[in-house]
């Protein structure tokens, strides 16, 4: 079916979301899917600032923050241009990597991306600001932290806003988010997304994309957080397609963590995709 979707000719970029204990092990299952059907995959999943093996700087982070080692590392590379495959809030980083570089990017994948409402609506800097000095930078912060790293919450949260079916939520994810929290400075990650830094109106740059795009959606989508942000996912879809005509958008089983939950069907999802782009 995709035999002819080898990566060996396009690299991809898998950008991991940001989140207590998330780190580029978000995308070991993907990695392992993919490479078993093309050893020759040229997967690049490095960690963001602030997460994983990367450095923890103490201060506010921004898409841009974010892209720019993504960019020098696509630059020291030498590589052909990339297709950027973005997980969830994380579609940021890609448009922001996007619009430095757009040299060095060939298609961008959206995984579960945010509702266009979260999208759109821009979050006012100084509050984000207020939020990080007041809260995040202070011991209610550390607290907090140390309260959201528990493995009893890590599953009761992964069972309420990410996963589509309870008993996913298994031993390796939290295996997997127990260890990527252990060290506090991964915090600065967290707070900077939580706060807000990276929330503007990202509509003209999305809907301008000339590149090739697809935006994959869960079956059992939701939004995560506030309920008024919510939105079904027939109005996702809706919005989605009237705002990006030019977009190929499908859904897969699962909710809100597709490489993860539903490995399988994203890894033939992208790679059906990949082989069009040929």
């Amino acid at each position: 079916m995709d035999s002819t979707a080898s990566s060996a000719s396009t690299p991809l970029l898998l950008i991991h979301p940001i989140g207590v204990g998330l780190s580029s092990r978000f995308w070991d299952r993907f990695i392992r899917c993919w490479t078993t059907r093309d050893p020759t995959a040229e997967l690049l999943a490095p960690d963001l600032i602030g997460c994983g093996d990367a450095p923890c700087p103490e201060q506010p982070l921004t898409p841009e923050n974010w892209a720019e080692p993504l960019i020098s590392q696509l630059r020291e590379r030498g590589s052909r241009p990339a297709v950027l495959v973005s997980q969830g809030a994380s579609l940021p980083i890609a448009l922001a990597l996007q619009a430095g570089a757009p040299e060095l990017v060939r298609g961008l994948v959206a995984i579960s991306p945010p509702g266009w409402r979260v999208l759109q609506e821009a979050f006012p800097p100084e509050r984000a600001h207020t939020l990080w000095r007041l809260l995040f930078r202070g011991p209610v912060g550390g607290l907090f932290y140390r309260y959201a790293r528990r493995r009893s919450f890590l599953r009761a949260f992964s069972q309420k806003n990410l996963f589509a079916r309870a008993e996913d939520v298994d031993t390796e994810w939290l295996d997997t988010l127990v260890e990527g929290s252990r060290s506090m400075a991964t915090r600065w990650a967290v707070f900077s997304f939580l706060a807000g830094f990276w929330r503007r109106n990202w509509e003209p740059q999305l809907a301008e994309l000339t590149i090739p795009l697809l935006v994959v959606f869960g079956e059992s989508a939701t939004g995560i957080g506030r309920a008024r942000y919510w939105d079904d996912l027939s109005e996702r879809l809706a919005t989605y397609r009237c705002t990006l005509p030019q977009a190929a958008i499908t859904t897969i089983e699962g909710r809100n963590v597709l490489p993860y939950e539903s490995t399988e069907a994203c890894v033939s999802c992208v790679r059906d995709w990949l082989s069009g782009l040929r």
